[in-house]
Parts: structure tokens; C-alpha cells; sequence
């Protein structure tokens, strides 16, 4: 078993334009015999974007866990809020955007893992 809580999480801020903590809580970086998958999450200050991007390898899907917001997939736009679940194939440029006005929350998990090192090496903006 592995228990991953937030509190320990490896832990990188964004700077601007596009600030939001992130943290990775379950890696095969981080954690002897994980495989297949990389779990962390997202806070999003109200008001604030990630960037729009796509994964050249990795599947990413979100669980979004409280605050609301837009998520952008390719030209298309969605609202989403606590318990929405977005699956964003690799090669898709996405975004998500807080509309709300508390922070928006939200598991990320990468199939395969591997994204998550662009955290550890703080290249993501």
C-alpha cells in the first residue's frame, strides 16, 4: 500500500501568467513500486489559467474536487465543478481556468507517468 497526502506532496508555485500550486503525491519517482500512472494535484487561484498545452505521451485526466471553471480542449469549452472528471487524450491542447471565486481544487493523474518531471525540474509555466 501507499498513502500520499497532500501535506508531504512534492510541491512546486508557478509564477505568472499563469500561477497554481502543484503537487505531486504518487510517482514512480517518488515512491518504490508504483508503475503505470503518476497521481498529484492542482490549486487554482480564482481569476488565474494554466497554460494551454498538450502531452506528447501522457493521458492526463482531472478530477476536479471543489471551485468551478473552464476547462478549454482544443476549440471547445466546458463547465466544470466538485466531482466533474475530464479525460484529455495526449496530443490535445487544454487548459483549465477558475471562473469561481474560491480556489479550484483538483486531482490530475498522468497515464503513463512522466509528466509530472517537468514539476520536479520546475520547467512548468
Amino acid at each position: 500500500m501507499i498513502l500520499a497526502k497532500s501535506s508531504t506532496a512534492k510541491s512546486y508555485m508557478t509564477q505568472e501568467p499563469h500561477k497554481r500550486e502543484l503537487k505531486v503525491l504518487v510517482s514512480p519517482s517518488l515512491q518504490k513500486g508504483v508503475e503505470g500512472l503518476s497521481v498529484g494535484m492542482t490549486i487554482l487561484p480564482p481569476g488565474k489559467t494554466s497554460s494551454f498545452h498538450s502531452h506528447d505521451v501522457e493521458c492526463e485526466t482531472w478530477i476536479i474536487v471543489s471551485g468551478e471553471g473552464e476547462v478549454r480542449v482544443g476549440e471547445e469549452r466546458e463547465l466544470v465543478g466538485p466531482e466533474s472528471v475530464v479525460f484529455l487524450p495526449r496530443n490535445i491542447k487544454h487548459q483549465i481556468i477558475n471562473t469561481g471565486q474560491e480556489p479550484l481544487r483538483m486531482f490530475w493523474i498522468y497515464t503513463p507517468p512522466g509528466g509530472e518531471k517537468a514539476i520536479f525540474e520546475k520547467r512548468v509555466v
